[in-house]
């Protein structure tokens, strides 16, 4: 766990990424059940991709793709800003949390 902590802390500090934590005891916000993308094509259309261990799915509708684009806005919103989201890492990395 060590090393998935240190490169979890090496991603955050590189120029071009924002890392946040949501924990646990973040209130429920709507499911997101798998990982997903969001694609945003250069008309601005919007298509998602999901997968599971079984298959992928494409969504090319824009108004599918909403519901998780929304739910996605509001877990970053409420999920810990960047600085305290690297203070919670190092506090594990030390074992003082």
């Amino acid at each position: 766990m060590d090393a998935q902590l240190d490169r979890l802390v090496e991603f955050a500090e590189l120029p071009n990424t924002v890392l946040q934590v949501s924990p646990f005891d973040m209130q429920e916000r709507p499911p997101i059940g798998l990982p997903f993308y969001i694609l945003t094509l250069l008309d601005r259309k919007l298509m998602s991709y999901a997968e599971s261990a079984h298959r992928g799915h494409l969504e090319r509708d824009t108004t599918s793709a909403l519901p998780l684009l929304a739910a996605y806005h509001q877990l970053q919103a409420e999920a810990r800003s960047q600085a305290s989201s690297m203070a919670m890492l190092n506090q594990l990395r030390k074992g003082t949390l």
